[in-house]
């Protein structure tokens, strides 16, 4: 996906977002969010937009505070949903305004490109717009698109992940994790070493080296299985190294 297609892809899963809002409960608890009801993962979601929109468009290269972003955020429903589909425009805009060249703070205090919050509110979007529908007990999906490339950013984005300093739980020697999906052609493969992991795509036509565990499913189920959301793969071999990965890396 390249950064146009990121923002396309955003904005339709803040819409998607948006229209599950109106005319609900709020208070509805969100079961993978457990400490979140509709009202909170909406809120999160539209203080997110703003608060990396105004990284973007004043070139902070440092972490801006976030608690002045949840400020006033509506509590009634259709009012929430309006606010959260009207966070994206001025993200969008400044997404695609900011020169190619401009550095902004992003995780772990590292400058980057601004492009690269395009693809992290992306995944932001879709995952939290699924855990909307999981709350509602509509269907939740991702687009097999957004998903296979959710999973190489997750993958990327982890060790700069603030609460992974007990990452030590599943460190190892030599120990692999072997990603399969189902319905597109594609695979992953995750190294565990002794202070960190490497990851890589497996080839297409590349005969796969036996892993330590093997977990197939489709590519939109094997995303949501990353962020710790309730979608179970099939596996094969160790399955207590894909537990212990599941519980240290679930946001």
């Amino acid at each position: 996906m390249d950064h146009g297609e990121y923002c396309k892809a955003l904005f339709r899963e803040i819409d998607r977002l948006a229209a599950l809002l109106p005319d609900t409960d709020l208070t509805t608890p969100v079961p993978s969010c457990p400490a979140w009801d509709l009202g909170k993962l909406g809120g999160h979601v539209g203080a997110t937009e703003r608060w990396v929109t105004a990284m973007i468009t004043s070139g902070s290269t440092e972490k801006l505070p976030f608690a002045e972003f949840e400020e006033n955020i509506p509590t009634e429903a259709t009012a929430l949903s309006d606010w959260v589909a009207a966070g994206v425009d001025g993200l969008i805009s400044a997404l695609v305004a900011a020169p190619a060249h401009q550095q902004v703070w992003t995780l772990g205090g590292t400058t980057r490109p601004t492009a690269f919050w395009a693809r992290r509110m992306l995944h932001e979007a879709a995952v939290h717009r699924t855990d909307a529908a999981l709350a509602l007990n509509v269907p939740a999906s991702v687009d097999p698109v957004v998903a296979r490339d959710g999973i190489e950013e997750i993958l990327t984005i982890l060790p700069y992940a603030p609460r992974l300093a007990g990452f030590g739980a599943v460190r190892g020697d030599g120990q692999s994790i072997e990603l399969v999906a189902t319905d597109v052609d594609a695979r992953w493969r995750i190294d565990i070493g002794a202070a960190s992991f490497a990851w890589r795509p497996t080839a297409a036509g590349q005969e796969p080296v036996e892993a330590t565990v093997t977990a197939t499913a489709t590519v939109s189920n094997l995303y949501l299985f990353l962020w710790g959301r309730p979608a179970v793969p099939q596996i094969a071999g160790d399955s207590s190294l894909l537990a212990r990965w599941s519980a240290t890396t679930a946001f």
